[in-house]
């Protein structure tokens, strides 16, 4: 019995705390706390001062779940930028897997505003289901914007399709025997830098 009471108070409860109601409320109380210290103000304050602003002139209200789901468009609008090419500019794309530095994350039209360094590894952009295009990128930065646009900004960036897995795999162990016999810590951090990004890369063709 006492679970079903729970039940039935949870689901009304659910029903009467909407995001709109709740809103609402808040407006309203906000409203009349400003109206009285206006009056309060007008009666009390000198002349010469003008009334105060109060946040609520400044902050549009937010809007619904409804609105907010309405306003986002079934694409995402992509540009990918290198110091000197323009991979892609303004293209429609679904969606965009980036190499972040905090973790790898994918980026949907609506997704919340965001600026993210890039980590050595793959950029993959699907512009539908069937066409996926890859990059491997060195490192750089990712620009996310509240009108479901996004910029990538990388250094270096190359068509996965073109990276030669057996020169990677070279690359890794002449890295490695620099790191081992580096003879001071500008050596050893270079050695660390390559070994990072011959290892992502080494991954990133199946090695």
């Amino acid at each position: 019995m006492f679970r079903r009471a729970a039940q039935v108070l949870s689901t009304r409860g659910s029903r009467a705390f909407t995001p709109s109601v709740t809103f609402a409320a808040d407006e309203a109380v906000s409203k009349h706390t400003s109206s009285a210290f206006l009056k309060s103000w007008a009666d009390n304050a000198p002349s010469t001062l003008d009334p105060p602003n109060f946040s609520a002139t400044f902050i549009p209200p937010p809007r619904s779940l409804e609105a907010e789901a309405a306003g986002i468009p079934e694409k995402l609008n992509f540009s990918f930028y290198l110091p000197h090419a323009t991979e892609m500019n303004n293209e429609k794309v679904d969606m965009v897997l980036v190499p972040g530095t905090d973790g790898d994350f994918g980026v949907l039209p609506g997704h919340v505003p965001t600026i993210a360094q890039l980590k050595p590894g793959v950029v993959a952009v699907h512009k539908d289901d069937k066409d996926i295009v890859k990059y491997f990128v060195s490192s750089g930065f990712a620009f996310i914007h509240a009108d479901s646009s996004t910029e990538l900004c990388a250094v270096e960036a190359v068509p996965l399709e073109q990276i030669d897995a057996a020169a990677v795999k070279e690359s890794l162990a002449e890295y490695n025997n620099k790191l081992i016999n580096a003879k001071d810590d500008y050596e050893k951090a270079a050695a660390q830098i390559g070994i990072e990004v011959c290892s992502a890369m080494n991954a990133a063709v199946g090695n």
